[in-house]
């Protein structure tokens, strides 16, 4: 990032935020090997870790093992200060709501889900219920992350009143609200507490009661003004299609969400789809899956995505991953199996990105 043309404090709060994710991404560092990494000098990195420690937001842990021995003058280690400093993080699916109580270093605390609801003030209701389960950590709540289906706009398609639900959650619980679509928050946790490589460019890809992606370009997560870049669930495979909760009709969502495999199946659940031997059924989730690669790999073509992430219930089972990632490879051979991965964070998507969309801005970044 270019530092000319920023004033002194917006150069403070980037070298701030900077520092604290590479803590999170390393895990503890001393001072010196934080200046080689950041490329910032000696006397910078001192006056950054003062006031972050001063800020309660990274500690010392002492001399590392390595220099413990060593004569002369030993090298401090550093951390996150992240185990006492909590998100109340809520994650709308198009099936359910989960409520969940996590560390900003993205642990799990407690957890609760429930179907799908979406009157604004039962979704309050429920937070309130669950944060008074959570009387131990409560003072030490920083946030909370909301992650919704569909735009966070308050004019564009999605299942709940975004703006009166944040304005609710705030003056309701007393705590500050990071909202986000629950794909690009995902996306962002897998750049923050995952391990996607520095690729320039990834697609990260959901499938599941509803079908989603996001973009990253070199570490950073692309958030497209109108929403429409790569909302790959909405491009049109079928214009003779269902009409779709964007107003549209034969989105890829409504051809091949689990959710329509579920119903065009007589009610079986995914994994009895996948075990199957019926030809119908194996027939049919074939014909799903080559429908999404196809539009998978067009995306990531036209965007240059040098690997896709996938993550999703549709992605639990690993031959559904191998059967996509082979299909991908057969519509552009430069697809080998090793651009296209399940997701690090998978087994998490339920609360992890809104731990993610929490921590970013309450603890990550200066609050202005």
């Amino acid at each position: 990032m270019s530092q000319q043309g920023i004033n002194p404090k917006q150069i403070k709060s980037y070298n701030d935020t900077a520092l604290l994710y590479l803590l999170s991404a390393e895990g503890k560092l001393s001072r010196k090997a934080i200046s080689a990494k950041l490329g910032l000098t000696a006397a910078a990195v001192s006056k950054i870790t003062k006031r972050l420690i001063d800020s309660d937001k990274i500690e010392e842990l002492g001399v590392s093992e390595q220099d413990s021995d060593r004569v002369g003058r030993k090298e401090v280690l550093l951390s996150l200060k992240s185990a006492d400093k909590f998100s109340l993080c809520i994650t709308a699916e198009l099936d359910t709501v989960t409520y969940s109580l996590c560390d900003v270093g993205g642990k799990l605390i407690k957890s609760i889900a429930y179907d799908f609801f979406d009157e604004c003030e039962l979704i309050v209701e429920k937070a309130k219920e669950f944060l008074a389960t959570c009387e131990k950590e409560k003072e030490r709540i920083i946030g909370i992350g909301l992650c919704v289906v569909g735009s966070v706009k308050k004019d564009a398609f999605g299942v709940w009143d975004n703006e009166n639900l944040v304005a609710m959650l705030e003056s309701e619980l007393g705590l500050p609200v990071a909202i986000q679509n629950n794909v690009k928050a995902y996306a962002l946790a897998e750049l923050i507490y995952g391990d996607v490589t520095d690729a320039p460019s990834v697609l990260f890809f959901k499938w599941g009661s509803g079908i989603g992606s996001a973009v990253a370009a070199s570490g950073k997560l692309l958030l497209d003004s109108d929403y429409s870049l790569t909302e790959i669930g909405h491009y049109i495979v079928d214009p003779a299609g269902e009409h779709c909760r964007c107003g549209r009709y034969g989105c890829l969502e409504t051809i091949a969400s689990a959710r329509k495999l579920t119903l065009e199946t007589g009610g079986l659940s995914l994994e009895e789809i996948v075990a199957s031997e019926d030809e119908r059924v194996i027939h049919l989730l074939d014909q799903k899956i080559d429908i999404v690669a196809l539009a998978l790999t067009n995306t990531a073509t036209i965007l240059n995505a040098h690997q896709i992430v996938l993550f999703g219930k549709m992605f639990e089972n690993s031959r559904i991953v191998e059967k996509l990632a082979r299909q991908c490879a057969r519509y552009n051979n430069n697809f080998k199996r090793n651009k296209i991965t399940r997701g690090d964070l998978s087994d998490k998507s339920a609360y992890i990105g809104a731990a993610a969309v929490s921590a970013q801005q309450f603890f990550f970044s200066e609050q202005q």
